[in-house]
């Protein structure tokens, strides 16, 4: 399978992969007070500190997913020999992944929540996403040289 597979597409396919492991990683660190010593809690609250994935924040995670699909699906079509016919893929992937590192980096810079901190899943993200965009470009490189 890998033998049918670009450098470009192998690379946007780690991307992918990297990027929905990062989707399951910390992205949002909340800090909470401390409560005073003596001081209990009922059931179910906490106080400190909380981490939350993509999943729980913007509707950011929604389009990232989309990448990941786009980017895997070289991979998911050499498996059935259709890889040529969808000669639009990796256009598709380079796209969405230079949206997705525009998105990221504007939710990390502008958008983030007040308060809050960023955890390591949002740089993993941002530098899948990146690898996602590059794998892309190269794709497309290769398939305009072997028309040549």
């Amino acid at each position: 399978m890998i033998g049918r597979l670009s450098q470009g597409q192998l690379i946007a396919g780690i991307g992918a992969v990297a990027l929905i492991v990062a989707m399951f990683l910390p992205w949002i660190g909340v800090s909470g007070p401390s409560l005073p010593s003596g001081i209990t809690l009922p059931d179910g609250a906490s106080a400190g500190s909380s981490s939350e994935n993509i999943w729980k924040g913007p509707t950011l995670d929604v389009y990232l997913l989309i990448t990941v699909v786009v980017a895997a699906l070289p991979a998911l079509l050499a498996l059935t020999d259709s890889a040529e016919e969808f000669s639009f893929v990796s256009a598709a992937t380079f796209l969405l992944g230079v949206v997705a590192v525009i998105l990221i980096a504007v939710w990390l810079t502008v958008d983030f929540p007040d308060g809050a901190e960023r955890k390591f899943g949002a740089f993993i993200g941002l530098g899948a996403a990146i690898v996602i965009a590059y794998g892309g470009f190269k794709a497309m490189q290769e398939e305009g040289a072997g028309e040549m």
